[in-house]
């Protein structure tokens, strides 16, 4: 996969599907999570038709695109977005984004507005409209709290960002199984991301360590409610039924009426790895409407 040389940074990236020139329709744009990579999203392009052309690509510090010391911020991010399509020569997008993803594809979006000709959210969260992602408040805490104490994961359920503490416990966990021979519970792969590689955990870590990632995902957003208010392009919005980021979906509900949402009975925040096809055909429902 080629490597995109841009400001400050490289991006890995993968274009499938068919030329952007020969298909006559916005390339699909892939934006995935913090703590993964674009392989995320395999499972799900599996699931749509190859006359779309599709971009998927590696956040900045993740999978193989390199890791500057600073720049981790959604609104950066979504520069980075930016540099990509303009490298590619891509003028307007279908930008799809799951979770933290989501937020810099909301950046992008409210920066932007006319180089995204649809957007697709999934599980995304926006710290600007859920400034907390506290445990206690997950639809789903005490089963899975139960679960991670058995592995000698403790997280305090009044934790500001336990989303985020847990998806560092678990890599650790990862890590650590290569060398001890831990056989990792499947249920625990799933919620750290459906079989992400340890390199992937391994990256996560070392982000956290070696650069500002942290303070940058943790810090103030730089959209506001009127940022968000004045979006007009079609957005389909897609959320777990035990998602901990409900919040956000709520919050956007109210801001854009005319928001199309969808929920996906039982799922929590993976669900486009859990529940691909499912996800795909959401999506290409929402592509081939109005």
């Amino acid at each position: 996969m080629p490597l995109a040389p841009l400001d400050q940074v490289s991006i890995n990236h993968l274009q499938l599907g068919a030329e952007s020139s020969e298909a006559g329709r916005a390339p699909l744009v892939f934006v995935h999570g913090l703590a993964t990579s674009l392989a995320f999203w395999m499972p799900t392009v599996q699931h749509l038709a190859e006359d779309r052309p599709m971009v998927l690509f590696d956040l900045r510090g993740h999978g193989r695109s390199t890791m500057p010391a600073g720049g981790y911020t959604p609104a950066r991010m979504a520069d980075d977005l930016e540099d990509l399509l303009d490298r590619l020569r891509i003028p307007s997008a279908v930008v799809v984004g799951h979770s933290f993803g989501g937020s810099v594809a909301l950046h992008f979006a409210c920066r932007r507005p006319e180089r995204v000709s649809r957007l697709i959210l999934a599980d995304a969260r926006l710290r600007l409209l859920q400034p907390r992602q506290s445990p206690s408040d997950w639809p789903h805490w005490a089963t899975l709290q139960e679960r991670l104490e058995r592995l000698g994961i403790v997280v305090g359920e009044d934790e500001p960002e336990g989303g985020y503490r847990i998806l560092t416990e678990m890599a650790r966990l990862q890590v650590r199984a290569i060398d001890t021979q831990e056989t990792i519970p499947r249920w625990l792969a799933g919620f750290y991301g459906g079989g992400t590689s340890t390199y992937a955990a391994a990256r996560w870590l070392e982000l956290l360590e070696t650069t500002s990632a942290w303070r940058d995902i943790t810090g103030p957003e730089s959209i506001s409610e009127e940022d968000l208010r004045g979006l007009e392009m079609p957005t389909l919005a897609v959320y777990g039924e035990i998602s901990p980021v409900l919040p956000t979906a709520e919050a956007l509900r109210a801001l854009w009426p005319r928001l199309v949402f969808r929920s996906v009975p039982g799922a929590g925040h993976f669900f486009p790895l859990s529940q691909a096809a499912l996800f795909a055909g959401l999506m290409h429902e929402f592509l081939e409407g109005p």
